[in-house]
């Protein structure tokens, strides 16, 4: 119940946050290859791997995927 609440706040309000990172050239090129053979974007592969490490480290997987409706 309020996780719902919460991503119907996070949507009537707009609120994400952007996050920049660099990785080198081989790591770029693999990734953009695994998000076309899975068919999904780098953001939603960023959003998994943050859900992950939040898991790893004992958290609620939180991170939604803002450019998905």
């Amino acid at each position: 119940m309020a996780k719902q609440q919460a991503k119907k706040e996070d949507q009537a309000t707009g609120a994400s946050r952007g996050i920049l990172t660099r990785v080198n050239q081989r790591g770029w090129k693999d990734l953009k290859l695994l998000a076309l053979e899975r068919g999904v974007t780098l953001n939603a592969l960023a959003v998994e791997a943050f859900n992950d490490v939040l898991g790893k480290y004992g958290r609620r997987a939180s991170v939604e995927n803002p450019l998905l409706d």
